[in-house]
């Protein structure tokens, strides 16, 4: 089955440039290519049968941060990949705030963006090396925050969380702890729910505060 993508960059040299590494992609089809955030909105309400958006953040009339929420807002079926120069802590929480399912550097390689298409497809978020560093580091410099003190997890959500935050996708935690698929993403909703999170970001920040991984 493809996967349908529609990319947004005002810099037309970089959409063409990341079209032509996705065309050649056997499982990726390009549906629409916007030039605008504005032009993106346009074009989805003309075909919404979209499975996920590539978008820069620093755009002229609408920017990805704005575009994200509008998305996730109208279509919140269609996964967000934000695909920006922007490494500061600010820009990706706000994008993870947005609604945002990924975040990768437009210095990355080819691989890793196929990589952050396939995981999001399959249900999973992706944060490349250099974005999580940045937020392992945002939250080593707020350590003296007081947060979630008086959450109870069971063992086996503890046993979950441990893997979230050592990069597990949801297939693998399934086959590290034999439960399915399924009881890890229920998993994994309750353990937003308990901890007031609706992104990974959030899910890490408590694992490290806590000590469960290194």
């Amino acid at each position: 089955m493809d996967i349908r993508v529609v990319i947004v960059d005002d810099h037309h040299m970089f959409l063409e440039g990341i079209s032509s590494l996705l065309s050649d992609h056997e499982s990726i089809k390009i549906v629409e290519r916007a030039d605008s955030g504005i032009d993106a909105l346009k074009k989805l309400s003309q075909n919404s049968e979209v499975d996920l958006l590539i978008t820069d953040l620093s755009m002229p009339d609408l920017d990805g941060f704005e575009l994200c929420a509008k998305i996730k807002s109208a279509y919140p079926d269609i996964k967000v990949l934000m695909l920006s120069m922007h490494s500061d802590s600010a820009s990706i929480k706000k994008a993870i705030k947005a609604g945002a399912n990924g975040y990768i550097l437009k210095n990355t390689g080819h691989n890793e963006l196929i990589k952050a298409i396939t995981t999001l497809y399959d249900g999973e978020n992706y944060f490349s090396g250099p974005v999580k560093d940045k937020l392992v580091a945002d939250i080593a410099g707020n350590e003296t925050q007081d947060l979630h003190e008086e959450v109870k997890l069971t063992k086996r959500e503890v046993e979950v969380l441990k893997l979230i935050a050592m990069e597990y996708t949801s297939q693998m935690i399934s086959e590290e702890l034999f439960i399915s698929f399924h009881t890890v993403e229920s998993h994994r909703k309750n353990l937003m729910k308990k901890l007031s999170t609706n992104n990974l970001g959030g899910l890490i920040k408590y694992a490290l505060k806590k000590g469960y991984v290194d």
